[in-house]
């Protein structure tokens, strides 16, 4: 399955807006990040500190993905 996925931060400088992602099915946010990190290897190290979000909701790497949901990656967020 092709995924299309909104990257943020040090992500989006790195790589751009979007990326698409080949996951075997059935896909989880293990497997997103798996083929995310075989593009992107730079960012293996921070794997453990990579958010994802599946539909603006942030998700463990066992959630299922289903076609058509809106996926995005970010790095951790702080505010002040």
């Amino acid at each position: 399955m092709i995924v299309k996925v909104q990257l943020f931060a040090s992500l989006k400088e790195a790589l751009g807006e979007t990326v698409e992602l080949e996951v075997p099915e059935p896909a989880t946010v293990s497997s997103l990040m798996d083929s995310f990190l075989a593009l992107a290897p730079q960012f293996a190290y921070a794997r453990q500190n990579l958010n994802v979000a599946v539909n603006l909701e942030y998700s463990a790497e066992d959630r299922t993905i289903e076609p058509g949901q809106e996926i995005a990656i970010f790095p951790p967020v702080s505010g002040g």
